[in-house]
């Protein structure tokens, strides 16, 4: 049986220029074109674009195998001139420095906090520098101006230390004596109702008035306080705990926290490496990109992916909890600048368990993109740069194939190839070039 050409030249588009013109196998012109994710495909020259149901997979498959076995003797014109990927471009960047090791994704989860202005929960034991990376995140908040004073520090964070006998006058605040002796007027000092940030230690140990008292803050961000309501202003709360107690894992209170993060020991190999890196004296920085509301309107989800994340998270999440996927998926995608794919698989990590996220994982990937993002990792494998080259020259092929035929939307396309630019960064292949701009430049063409 006669194998089926595909109606495009059979050489791959990702040799040529863009605007190179060549006949293809229907006898028709075409021409090389990119789109906004530099990913290069041939259309018919003239014409907008090309049928999908046109296209026979299995035929571009083989054509792809032919070329590429072909690439060993003729060196191509041009790799594949991709998009670079950069950041998730946010209007603030935070900088965060710290003393600690191993807390960056406790501040990514801060940061999501944030983003969302939701209320967050780290359980750990004690001595794991809980408090201390809130404080961190809260310095580098607080400082972003360059001028932040002992009285910010002071008047814009409000901090509780919670046990057994904790009241909630703590929570709802004081009558002004002063006020009401020398104005008879009675008002209520409340300092977690000014606070930007508001973090409670240990609440797992708080009486039922304290946590009671907290839900207004945390849910409505009111106070209430007998017949006054007074509004609270906080950007960041935070609540530490221990553990949530065994007996209370049904609890509503714990619900309240959409954000939940378990802080575990830094590992003996990390302590090692921060013995190594000067101990108390390490230092460490982080940038972390901190959505805003209109930027977070940006991003767009698709409803059949929504639907996915559903059919895993469904019967593990309320209904209240189930409204708030979508901002936090966008969210996580800025935050740890990944795809939308990724978001959702975080976010039910996040929000279900790790074996939901890995269940959402499998429904979302496509056995093709199964199959690109595992070359993509075998880069790592590749001993010298003609094998690398080669090897990257045949990952693009297939992105330009199954972006051809949709099976590849954009985020996916732009994932990939963020993953083949951080292995190669650091790839053992560097060392054959003589200088590392001819690698960077080698990298560039990705």
């Amino acid at each position: 049986m006669a194998k089926t050409l595909r109606p495009s030249p059979s050489h791959s588009a990702t040799t040529f220029n863009v605007g190179y013109r060549m006949k293809g196998n229907d006898g028709r012109l075409w021409k090389v074109v990119s789109n906004s994710a530099g990913i290069q495909r041939w259309i018919p020259d003239g014409m907008g674009g090309i049928s999908n149901s046109s296209l026979d997979l299995d035929a571009l498959e083989d054509e792809l195998k032919k070329e590429l076995t072909q690439l060993t003797n003729t060196k191509p014109l041009k790799m594949a001139k991709t998009k670079s990927i950069t950041k998730k471009t946010t209007q603030e960047v935070r900088t965060i420095e710290t003393s600690l090791i191993n807390k960056e994704e406790i501040f990514k989860m801060l940061a999501l906090a944030e983003a969302t202005g939701l209320p967050c929960l780290l359980i750990g034991e004690p001595g794991v520098a809980k408090t201390k990376t809130i404080i961190e995140y809260a310095k580098a908040w607080l400082n972003k101006d360059g001028k932040m004073t002992a009285e910010d520090f002071q008047n814009k964070m409000y901090i509780l230390e919670t046990d057994e006998g904790t009241k909630a006058s703590e929570i709802k605040g004081m009558p002004d004596l002063g006020k009401l002796f020398t104005e008879n007027i009675y008002e209520v000092n409340a300092p977690v109702a000014e606070a930007d940030i508001v973090i409670i230690n240990e609440v797992d140990k708080a009486s039922s008035a304290i946590r009671n008292a907290m839900l207004g803050v945390m849910n409505e961000k009111f106070l209430f306080n007998g017949k006054n309501k007074i509004p609270c202003k906080w950007k960041l709360f935070i609540a530490t705990c221990n553990e949530i107690p065994k007996d209370e894992k049904d609890s509503p209170f714990w619900d309240r926290f959409m954000l939940k993060m378990t802080v575990n020991r830094v590992s003996a190999g990390d302590m090692s490496k921060y013995y190594a890196k000067g101990a108390r004296n390490y230092k460490e920085s982080f940038k972390i990109g901190i959505p805003n509301q209109a930027e977070l309107d940006t991003v767009e989800i698709p409803s059949n992916k929504l639907d996915k994340y559903l059919e895993v998270g469904y019967q593990h999440s309320s209904d209240r909890t189930l409204t708030f996927v979508p901002k936090l998926t966008k969210a996580v995608s800025y935050v740890w600048d990944i795809s939308i794919d990724k978001a959702l698989v975080k976010t039910a990590q996040i929000m279900i368990s790790q074996s939901a996220g890995s269940e959402l994982q499998n429904k979302l990937m496509s056995p093709e993109i199964k199959a690109v993002m595992s070359k993509v990792e075998m880069l790592h494998s590749h001993s010298n740069n003609e094998a690398l080259e080669l090897a990257v020259a045949e990952i693009e092929s297939l992105i330009n194939t199954y972006a051809t035929r949709g099976v590849m939307d954009q985020s996916q396309v732009e994932e990939i190839e963020m993953s083949m630019q951080y292995i190669l960064q650091s790839h053992p292949a560097r060392a054959e070039y003589q200088t590392s701009e001819e690698f960077d430049n080698m990298v560039e063409t990705i």
